[in-house]
């Protein structure tokens, strides 16, 4: 499969499109060229990013990466769509960061990562068949499920997550069913990456099934079954594993519950391990204004490789290798986070969080966290962000290196 998506006709019919940028994380935003048959997307984020921890230079990137793509829609049930994705470092004072940075430009030694390597590459390519409650969709594709906490886009980052996969869905009377098969994993670093940051490689079955028992009752139920090949050249064997788990959330006068469980064991070649995952919120709105409170808790052993984790345990990312399989020096985490949300005057939304990260059983601390997000829609086009982390490490931690974090950015799209 992964052959055939990666041709050199796709990208030459995008670079006839590459004349403006930008972002979509669910769907191509589509202007209509020709009714009812080719539409084409454009979108574009512009960003300023800030960051220094403890013991490198302080890094400043500024980035354009740009997204066009065409669909064409041959017939009332069958579409195809393609897409490319390009990144520029318009200011390269910084290094991608990975156990082979060099490989990756820009590259300043010694400087803070900052992972968005400059990259030109096929971000999507897939053809859709869609009839009444059933759909399939085959190629090359962005996949997010449930809020990505084990399946996502990652769509912080410049260059997204995308799947080689066959993803199927059927609705029925209270439920939705899910099943993708994927063989690739393309990654954030692009498909010149290497060793431990490159394609993940294997078998991927992914099940899901959203079930509504009520307006204000949902649950989630799903198995992610992951065997990454060893691929040798310093790539992770700890990513493949086999989750098992279950979400449910429902509305009370008092407030918004979400609880999560999830069962990990070991799959492929990895050694044999068990382990939990563990999650609650709850949520108050009081006028324009949400209150929430909540914990997320991996035990040791427990990764998530193909979520996005930019949206978990902190903006400053200090445990995103821990998460994703790439490295094992810990001894799992807890999270513990209260915050708040809200549109102050003229649609401002504003979001502030303090976490305090512990390992799996609260015996050791590994640090402290705030977190604040700013935006507001600028035109219907057009959203201006700004975000800002610090992460305050214990000293006597695998985790004891301070990180700042700023970042501000446009997002342009339709």
């Amino acid at each position: 499969m992964r052959n055939n998506i990666q041709t050199q006709s796709a990208l030459t019919l995008l670079s006839i499109c590459s004349l403006s940028a930008g972002e979509a994380l669910d769907a191509p935003s589509l202007i209509t060229e020709e009714p009812e048959k080719l539409t084409v997307s454009l979108s574009a984020r512009l960003r300023y990013e800030s960051r220094e921890t403890d013991g490198s230079d302080h890094s400043h990137a500024g980035t354009l990466r740009v997204r066009p793509g065409l669909n064409y829609k041959a017939t009332d049930q069958l579409s195809f769509f393609v897409e490319s994705e390009h990144t520029l470092a318009l200011l390269d004072d910084y290094q991608v960061g990975t156990p082979q940075s060099s490989q990756f430009t820009p590259f300043k030694a010694g400087n803070t990562p900052i992972g968005d390597p400059e990259t030109n590459e096929l971000n999507q390519l897939f053809l859709k068949y869609k009839s009444g409650e059933f759909s399939a969709t085959i190629g090359r594709q962005r996949l997010i499920l449930d809020q990505a906490q084990f399946i996502g886009n990652v769509g912080w980052r410049q260059n997204e997550q995308t799947l080689d996969a066959i993803k199927l869905s059927y609705a029925f009377d209270s439920a939705e069913l899910t099943y993708a098969y994927a063989d690739q994993a393309n990654r954030i670093f692009g498909s010149d990456a290497s060793g431990a940051v490159k394609a993940l490689e294997g078998d991927v079955h992914l099940f899901n099934l959203q079930y509504k028992h009520s307006d204000d009752h949902q649950s989630v139920f799903y198995a992610y079954l992951m065997d990454f090949s060893d691929q040798g050249g310093g790539f992770p064997t700890n990513a493949s594993n086999n989750t098992f788990g279950a979400q449910t959330s429902f509305k009370t006068e008092q407030g918004d519950i979400k609880l999560e469980l999830a069962y990990q064991m070991e799959a492929g070649d990895k050694a044999d391990y068990d382990a939990l995952y563990t999650a609650a919120s709850f949520q108050k709105k009081v006028g324009n204004q949400s209150f929430f409170v909540g914990f997320e808790r991996l035990e040791d052993g427990f990764v998530t490789p193909l979520a996005t984790v930019h949206a978990y345990n902190g903006f400053a990312d200090v445990f995103i290798s821990n998460r994703l399989g790439l490295a094992t020096s810990w001894d799992g985490i807890t999270d513990v986070y209260v915050g708040m949300a809200g549109t102050v005057c003229d649609g401002y939304k504003l979001k502030g969080i303090v976490h305090y990260f512990g390992d799996d059983s609260l015996s050791d601390s590994y640090g402290w966290e705030a977190d604040l997000v700013a935006s507001k829609s600028l035109t219907s086009s057009l959203k201006a962000t700004a975000k800002a982390a610090y992460f305050i490490g214990d000293k006597d931690s695998n985790f004891s290196t301070d990180t700042k974090q700023l970042s501000l950015h446009l997002d342009y799209s339709f």
